[in-house]
């Protein structure tokens, strides 16, 4: 079993890697190293959808912050999202999210996540612009709800990096949430516990090798409890991105805990760096 799980989690980090180039089944069966007449079939069965559902998904998924944060036109964001015009890609984006690309762009629909609340805190929160060198380690997978799948991830990569004495001052914990859990089904945010430590992992309890583009980023301080991290995307997003004058680029956002043991500090002492990509150099 941790095998097969080894192996489609390769697949589906292929797929995410090369989300704008469709893989064929035999190069993704190869990955796994099935045969391609049973593949298709394994993968619908670990994720729950098929190859083609699942990426095309996750296509849709991002369209809507390129439509709401970017200045692309619809036609080319249709493009990037593997349609051939916005005519096609209107009518999925319709049928997947029951609105249409424009009323998404004009914000004529809310997500929710980014529509919280502005505390006087939130409001303080100011942008570093940085740029960062690629990042690159392990990772526990987690699908599911995210208060739920982050607290098992990071139970599982933590008792590895322990367990193997790989933990040191040096090493930095990384969240790395692929999904907005108000565009996503519950069941299939995809949360990553990170480690940037780069050892064997071939022995490991369902870990996988990670990496985080290089790049500008934005940075802020989140300062509190990690419940409180929704609120601060959602003065990022309503507030500081839209007078920023930035454009996002199509990578996961991602945090940096900077408390050596988080289990050990009070909530309110907690620091949390948060890094949003930008375009440009």
């Amino acid at each position: 079993m941790s095998t097969h799980k080894e192996r489609m989690n390769k697949v589906i980090q292929a797929i995410e890697n090369c989300l704008e180039s469709e893989m064929n089944t035999e190069e993704l069966a190869s990955i796994a190293c099935y045969s391609a007449f049973h593949f298709h079939r394994l993968f619908r069965s670990y994720v729950g959808e098929s190859v083609y559902a699942f990426r095309k998904r996750l296509l849709l998924e991002r369209a809507v912050r390129l439509l709401q944060y970017s200045n692309k036109n619809i036609t080319d964001i249709a493009l990037d999202s593997g349609y051939d015009n916005s005519s096609s890609f209107n009518k999925a984006f319709k049928k997947h999210f029951n609105c249409t690309p424009t009323d998404t762009r004009q914000k004529m629909v809310v997500f929710e996540k980014f529509y919280l609340p502005k505390t006087e805190d939130n409001k303080s929160m100011k942008a570093e612009i940085v740029q960062l060198d690629k990042i690159t380690g392990i990772a526990a997978r987690g699908v599911g709800k995210y208060d739920e799948i982050a607290a098992e991830a990071w139970g599982r990569i933590m008792k590895f990096a322990y367990g193997n004495k790989h933990m040191n001052n040096d090493v930095r914990r990384f969240g790395v949430s692929h999904d907005d859990p108000n565009v996503t089904a519950p069941d299939k945010i995809r949360y990553d516990a990170c480690l940037d430590i780069n050892v064997d992992i071939s022995e490991s309890d369902n870990l996988r090798k990670f990496s985080i583009a290089g790049g500008k980023y934005a940075k802020f301080m989140h300062k509190g409890s990690y419940d409180g991290l929704a609120s601060s995307y959602a003065n990022i997003f309503n507030q500081w991105l839209p007078e920023s004058g930035y454009e996002l680029r199509a990578d996961p956002c991602f945090d940096l805990y900077l408390n050596k043991d988080p289990r050990r500090t009070k909530p309110e002492n907690l620091k949390t760096e948060i890094y949003i990509p930008l375009l440009g150099e």
